[in-house]
């Protein structure tokens, strides 16, 4: 537990996330851009904002709004140049404000040159930088479904006749294959490369799905089409600790760098391994409140029938339960979700300054850093 007096510079931290896209645009082309972010930093300082989240501005064909990398090291022309990038570090510096960015290294884009190399040569080293396996006469390796809607989460590689690479979600982003070494150094190295550049840390995408059951068996289908949920076998599985432990100890740790995991299936007897003193990162989301509008096991917009009392129980529960261990990530929205108004405040007539007011309360009252998209 964490007193007033021993806080590490993190904790004391107030989180903005910054949608690129639709937050500012610098040169009428309708995209949101850096130089456009770091023309509004002083206004950020003025509202108290002391460290940012960019959501990805890395390259992308944006299938999955910039989820999808093909290139770690480089800056998506609709959001301007490395130098861009640069100039808001130093902007961001004088102003003290400090910068986090998007870390996805569950998978990459399918553009991305490690994948392009491992279809065009099936020798090549960058085949196992991904997922390959032979399928079962014309049918995938498994009946595992995607976590992007209906359908397998393989596909089948042009002009190879029964291979196919694996993806827990779009056919988009072929997963990354973490049990190559080769596969996981070059990611520490491009992950230091950033944190050379000045970065005090990163929220850090999907990193529990990065684990896959070797076996890659088939399980008990839960639906009428023959499939089962891949995260069943890829979200937070035995194995998954000793990445983690390897991935701090070669990039986070060092640097001394703020991370907030998003880790789906952490359960709350597990938050010890993942935020604790020697945790594996800083905070994580605890998603048991947030996830509160949206059946457990369902897709994203099943909507349960929650009730105010049960939300604020949950909360409780959340603030006891990180306080054991922890520090915890706040937040009552983010990009995957809708607005807070509307989510938490079901009557319209609240719907306005009254109920953001009240939100407001709530959440700047918790315990741990507030993490606010922009506008909220």
């Amino acid at each position: 537990m964490t007193n007033e007096t021993s806080r590490t510079w993190w904790q004391q931290e107030i989180f903005y996330q910054i949608y690129p896209a639709s937050f500012k645009d610098s040169n009428n082309d309708g995209i949101g851009d850096l130089p456009g972010i770091t023309a509004e930093l002083p206004k950020l300082k003025e509202l108290g904002i002391t460290t940012i989240w960019l959501s990805p501005v890395y390259k992308s064909p944006m299938v999955d709004n910039g989820y999808d990398i093909a290139d770690y090291q480089a800056i998506d022309p609709r959001f301007g140049t490395m130098t861009d990038f640069d100039q808001l570090m130093a902007t961001a510096k004088d102003l003290g404000i400090k910068v986090v960015m998007d870390l996805v290294v569950n998978h990459t884009s399918d553009q991305h040159r490690w994948f392009q190399a491992a279809l065009k040569d099936p020798a090549s080293p960058y085949r196992d930088f991904y997922i390959f396996r032979q399928g079962h006469d014309g049918r995938p390796p498994n009946n595992w479904r995607s976590n992007f809607g209906a359908g397998s989460s393989w596909t089948a590689v042009p002009g190879e006749p029964n291979t196919y690479y694996h993806h827990v979600f779009s056919p988009q982003q072929p997963d990354l294959n973490w049990e190559n070494p080769k596969l996981r150094h070059a990611i520490y190295s491009m992950i230091n490369w950033w944190l050379a550049k000045g970065l005090a840390g990163f929220r850090v995408d999907a990193i529990t799905f990065i684990k896959k059951d070797q076996d890659f068996a088939s399980i008990t289908p839960d639906g009428s089409d023959g499939l089962g949920k891949v995260k069943r076998k890829t979200e937070n599985r035995p194995g998954l600790d000793q990445f983690l432990k390897e991935l701090n100890a070669a990039t986070f740790k060092p640097a001394n760098a703020v991370t907030i995991g998003e880790a789906s299936g952490v359960a709350y007897n597990q938050l010890g391994d993942f935020i604790g003193e020697n945790g594996y990162f800083s905070m994580i989301f605890d998603f048991h409140y947030a996830d509160i509008d949206v059946a457990f096991g369902s897709e994203w917009f099943k909507q349960t029938n929650w009730t105010p009392k049960m939300l604020g129980e949950a909360i409780a529960k959340s603030q006891l339960e990180i306080q054991k261990v922890g520090w915890g990530a706040n937040f009552l929205e983010n990009h995957d979700q809708p607005r807070s108004l509307s989510k938490y405040i079901r009557e319209p007539q609240y719907r306005n300054a009254i109920g953001a007011k009240d939100l407001a309360l709530l959440y700047f009252g918790l315990r741990g850093c507030p993490l606010s998209i922009k506008a909220k």
